[in-house]
């Protein structure tokens, strides 16, 4: 019975720590992945290669307006823009669900 016991708990702390990973949840990135797609604010078209930039870091929508980006778990700012269109500023919350969509209106 003693061997059982043993084994029991050996096993438990080793179930423990195969989930846990050894990292502790506050070492955790805590980031979200936001998808979304830029416009043409009249059309509705998607615009191909316009830029979003948020801090240091910038992308560039797809050939169909799409874009993914992993930001931190709080609401940003981002500059967009593109080729015959004025900037615009948004705001991107990364709690909203589906997919965020910007228009950008010619110039």
């Amino acid at each position: 019975m003693k061997n059982f016991l043993t084994i029991a708990l050996f096993l438990c702390f080793a179930v423990s720590v195969t989930a846990s990973n050894g990292v502790a949840d506050n070492e955790k990135p805590q980031t979200r992945l936001v998808s979304g797609k830029v416009i043409d604010k009249l059309s509705g078209e998607e615009i191909a290669g316009a830029e979003i930039k948020i801090a240091d870091k910038t992308i560039y929508t797809d050939l169909n307006g799409n874009f993914l980006l992993s930001i931190p778990v709080v609401t940003i700012s981002a500059t967009v823009s593109s080729v015959a269109y004025n900037q615009a500023s948004v705001t991107i919350d990364p709690y909203s669900y589906g997919e965020v969509l910007i228009s950008l209106e010619s110039r």
